[in-house]
């Protein structure tokens, strides 16, 4: 029985009761009226009676339809995609005007036990378990895995301490939070260039105090960007610490530290993306020549002795409809473990981002929002170069400095499973000095835009 069915029985109860008390005390009620009285609690009696039968029967029934398996009644199944037209510019490697599945994956989400207790005491609230089909990213097919995990919360039925286990995104900054299920409410269409993210095997652990206001997200995982790859036994860890002061304000600082990443006969990438970038030997996967302080310079060594990183994020949110999202951090990646040498390479990246709803302006328009964004990645050393992304590999190679974008995006909201988008960027793309005028000849700066639909369910 629902409970305003039994609130309206007791207040009904009372009030007949209190009227039998009342008119008892009185002893001026005649026979005909004491009758009514009995009459109305057995009746009141009776619909009492029918509603605890209704219910007992609803708790009975199956939750859907009987001809459905039991296990279909604790699996979820969503997912997301964008779709549309692409012109991903003129003269950046990225040259392609088409109308293109720019983003897709499924997920499936599972309760697989609850309250699960040792002698009489809660062990785990909850487990549940995750998959993520990743199919299409950036316009190119993956057909691979994204986030798979088995979950458990609460362990020993405590808010500060849950645990993930398997394959998940690295919990670094608030960037990665836009990515896999979090792209179905991306303002944008493009992501920032120099955001932190990307998947890794391993543990991640979590918890909040019980108001909600203080949090951590930490993680140790293999620290190889392929799946199910450790090229060495060093992991990766990382530490996110992050308080919502008022409801309005959430703050974040983030922390990264790897061992060796690589191997001696063979270069690895680090699990770490920013962006479209990640931790890899200088001159490693393309042919173009190294330019380190105006001079031709071999490949690095294969392997990274150690990187490490450094973060901070702000999300404010003063009016309603109004969202600023400020961000950045340093990524060191230390090539030897002597004194710093032509291979070590330091990377600064930010973001500033404002999203403003059509409420702001009219009522009318709250299902419109208008979106900025500013975004870069640079070395911050003319002499010093790295691959700041990939599109870029196999014609500016190792000699960019700097990596900076601008987007503006309109956007409607169609209910919660529908979203149009158009979105134009401008990147401006900086060399270090005299870099060969060949490979300068091959990159530029330029525009783009796009314009999708997209859906998520």
């Amino acid at each position: 029985m629902s409970r305003t069915e039994w609130l309206a029985l007791a207040a009904g109860a009372i009030l007949v009761l209190g009227g039998v008390a009342a008119r008892a005390e009185q002893g001026s009620e005649n026979a005909e009226t004491s009758q009514s009285d009995a009459e109305r609690m057995k009746d009141l009696e009776r619909r009492v009676g029918e509603l605890e039968q209704a219910q007992a029967e609803r708790s009975a029934a199956p939750a859907g339809p009987a001809w459905l398996p039991e296990w279909t009644q604790r699996v979820r199944l969503s997912g997301s995609a964008s779709v549309g037209y692409f012109h991903r510019g003129d003269l950046t490697p990225e040259e392609d005007s088409a109308f293109e599945v720019w983003d897709a994956r499924l997920f499936v989400d599972a309760e697989l036990a609850e309250h699960v207790q040792i002698g009489g005491a809660t062990a785990v609230r909850n487990i549940g378990a995750t998959v993520e089909w990743n199919l299409v990213r950036e316009g190119e097919l993956q057909n691979d895995v994204g986030e798979l995990y088995a979950d458990f919360q609460g362990i020993a039925d405590s808010s500060w301490l849950g645990a993930q286990v398997g394959r998940f995104l690295i919990p670094v900054g608030e960037a990665y939070l836009r990515y896999s299920k979090g792209y179905r409410d991306n303002p944008f269409i493009s992501q920032p260039v120099g955001g932190p993210w990307w998947w890794d095997e391993g543990v991640r652990l979590y918890g909040q105090d019980p108001t909600g206001r203080f949090g951590y997200v930490a993680s140790v995982s293999n620290g190889d960007t392929k799946f199910n790859v450790d090229d060495n036994n060093d992991p990766q860890g990382t530490l996110k610490l992050y308080t919502d002061p008022w409801p309005w304000l959430h703050l974040s600082v983030s922390g990264l530290v790897s061992g060796e990443i690589g191997h001696k006969s063979r270069p690895a990438p680090g699990a770490l993306w920013l962006g479209e970038t990640w931790a890899m030997p200088v001159g490693a996967f393309t042919d173009v020549p190294n330019f380190i302080n105006g001079v031709p310079t071999p490949d690095g060594p294969n392997q990274i002795q150690r990187t490490w990183l450094v973060g901070a994020d702000a999300i404010a949110k003063p009016l309603d409809g109004l969202r600023v999202w400020l961000g950045g951090g340093r990524y060191d990646m230390d090539a030897s473990n002597a004194v710093p040498g032509p291979y070590d390479r330091t990377l600064y990246y930010w973001i500033a981002e404002v999203v403003a709803d059509g409420q702001l302006v009219s009522p009318a328009l709250e299902p419109v929002y208008l979106a900025l964004r500013a975004s870069g990645l640079t070395t911050g050393d003319n002499g010093r170069g790295y691959l700041l992304h990939e599109a870029y590999l196999d014609t500016a190679g190792y000699n960019m400095r700097d990596l900076n974008e601008y987007s503006v995006a309109l956007g409607w909201r169609i209910g919660r499973y529908v979203r149009l988008r158009g979105e134009y960027g401008y990147r401006d793309v900086n060399l270090v000095r005299k870099v060969d005028p060949a490979i300068r000849a091959q990159v530029d700066d330029d525009d783009w835009f796009a314009f999708d639909v997209g859906i998520s369910f």
